[in-house]
């Protein structure tokens, strides 16, 4: 695709612009895929396996939050034209953006063990020594991120993400029933701890500081204009929902009654 973005003074026009639209596309729909990780996935079955549909309703109330979140980093990024901790930096000072910044590290590692502890997994299922797996995952990551623009990099993380797009057909092979998914909707146990800790490890399985730092990177280093705001919000939007549907999708896989 080699549709431009410029910075130029929006034209008015009469309808929608989809070659635009699919130069914008990006930074939320990666930002989204990647939050649904080994971590969310694992939560998502989590919340299945032990409550059945009773979870289910969270995944959707969490997508206007995600949103909301995601959103302003679209707009920061626009309007400011800056990164999330250049822009703490230039406007709190050094402190704050270094305080910011080691909060992100502190997670970014905690999110990569994870990940790589689900990879060494996936390749055990295969026959695959542990080591060798995270050692190619590795080596890949560093491969795309050293070689690769931004935009190629992009492209692969969306190739990659699309993968998950297969839960949707693993959840309907479960043939989830209807009547138990409606009763597990109006039913939530909010008295119970042990349920409204997986509540709150949903809630933290969804919304990471990593995406707020990526996504507003992302959209600087595009060079998106306030021009691009609507299609922006558009990629922001088709984000939340896919990703909050893939929870959903994984936690209908075989739930069982409690």
């Amino acid at each position: 695709m080699n549709t431009r973005i410029t910075s130029a003074a929006p034209t008015p026009t009469l309808g929608w612009n989809w070659k635009t639209f699919l130069a914008v596309l990006g930074p939320g729909i990666v930002a989204m895929l990647a939050d649904t990780d080994v971590g969310s996935v694992v939560t998502a079955a989590q919340s299945g396996a032990q409550w059945g549909y009773k979870l289910l309703l969270l995944q959707f109330i969490l997508m206007p939050i995600l949103y909301i979140v995601q959103e302003l980093t679209v707009r920061l990024g626009i309007f400011t034209g800056k990164g999330h901790g250049e822009l703490i930096r230039d406007t709190f000072g050094q402190g704050r953006a270094w305080a910011s910044v080691t909060g992100l590290g502190i997670a970014s590692v905690g999110a990569l063990l994870t990940e790589f502890s689900g990879v060494a997994g996936v390749g055990s299922l295969f026959g695959v020594p542990r080591a060798v797996a995270v050692g190619l995952a590795a080596a890949f990551l560093l491969v795309v991120v050293w070689t690769g623009s931004y935009r190629r990099v992009e492209r692969v993380a969306i190739a990659l993400g699309l993968f998950e797009l297969a839960f949707f057909w693993v959840a309907w092979a479960a043939h989830p029933n209807m009547q138990e998914m409606l009763r597990g909707l109006i039913h939530a146990p909010i008295t119970n701890t042990d349920y409204m800790y997986l509540v709150a490890a949903n809630i933290g399985a969804v919304i990471m500081p990593w995406m707020i730092f990526y996504q507003q990177s992302a959209v600087a280093d595009k060079k998106l204009h306030a021009e691009h705001y609507r299609d922006a919000r558009w990629d922001t939007a088709i984000g939340a929902v896919v990703t909050q549907l893939i929870m959903a999708a994984v936690l209908l896989i075989r739930p069982v009654e409690v």
